[in-house]
């Protein structure tokens, strides 16, 4: 699915065929900003979300791993789970934030330490702080 389209957004239009109860899976290939439209795709039921310019190398991993039905993020959207993690949410009121159950950001999650290679959520923060994807209390 892409995020630009005539007539309807992506967006809609993802929330639309999930809505239809068809067991369809939405993996959104988009040029456009993870911090943007990363929330709202996986808000309207999108089971993955890649950005065009990674598509080269990672579209058949997460379209793999999408059938198998798992979900596919890109590591920034590891960067936006600890960010929520540092304000103290919880995998309940993270999902309840983002429309989502809490087993799929436990999913989320579980896929983003797998894919960097990490064990805990501390290693997802401090990787997130090293790379400027996350921002203290004092730097904000």
């Amino acid at each position: 699915m892409d995020l630009a389209m005539p007539g309807m957004d992506g967006v809609q239009a993802t929330r639309r065929i999930t809505e239809l109860g068809l067991g369809a899976k939405v993996l959104v290939v988009t040029i456009h900003d993870e911090d943007e439209f990363l929330v709202p795709a996986l808000k309207a039921g999108a089971a993955g979300f890649l950005n065009k310019s990674a598509a080269d190398t990672e579209l058949i991993g997460a379209l793999e791993a999408i059938s198998h039905g798992h979900s596919y993020l890109p590591q920034h959207a590891a960067a936006l789970l600890a960010r929520r993690e540092t304000q103290g949410a919880s995998n309940r009121e993270t999902g309840r934030e983002m429309s989502l159950s809490p087993k799929t950001v436990e999913g989320y999650l579980a896929r983003a330490k797998a894919k960097l290679g990490f064990h805990t959520r501390r290693e997802i923060v401090r990787f997130a702080l090293e790379a400027g994807l996350l921002r203290t209390e004092d730097e904000r």
